[in-house]
């Protein structure tokens, strides 16, 4: 049971989750953000339920990196998933100086990135490619949306002019 000296931090259940070798990839659907955790970070959100205490993660992290099990490591590594927001809220620990003596290779890591929409993702139209003369530019740079008859509909061309 969580208490305020003993939180339990546990995953958010409104996230992609995709296992990369060693890596995971994170998804979060609410916010279009993409989040990379290394093998560190990973083992820890794995066992983030909601029931598993801290000390139960270390000993399970320790296990699996092959080291003394370290609640300061696992401490670390919910910080970092709770700023990243891929924890249920509430799920931060008490900043402490953790990080002191440990190894730089076993330090959890998230990077996150922004992920456009699929309409901002999208490239230029080739040549040929439908395009609409209204609106938004969406041709390649060097050809221009060519309509032909009365409607806004065309294809992106290299166009002289008539």
């Amino acid at each position: 049971m969580a208490t305020k000296n003993n939180p339990v931090p546990a995953r958010r259940d409104d996230l992609l989750v995709q296992k990369v070798g060693e890596e995971v990839i994170v998804y979060d659907l609410a916010s279009h953000r993409a989040h990379s955790l290394n093998r560190t970070a990973s083992l820890v959100f794995e066992k983030l339920d909601g029931k598993r205490p801290i000390e139960g993660v270390a000993k399970d992290l320790g296990k699996a990196l092959g080291q003394p099990h370290s609640k300061e490591l696992v401490a670390a590594a919910v910080n970092e998933l709770a700023a990243a927001d891929l924890l249920r809220p509430g799920a931060a620990l008490p900043r402490r100086s953790i990080l002191r003596g440990l190894a730089a290779g076993l330090l959890p890591v998230v990077v996150s990135i922004a992920v456009p929409n699929a309409a901002s993702a999208q490239s230029c139209g080739a040549l040929y490619a439908s395009c609409s003369t209204y609106g938004a530019e969406t041709c390649c740079p060097g050809l221009e949306c060519v309509a032909f008859g009365s409607g806004f509909d065309g294809d992106c061309r290299t166009y002289y002019g008539a």
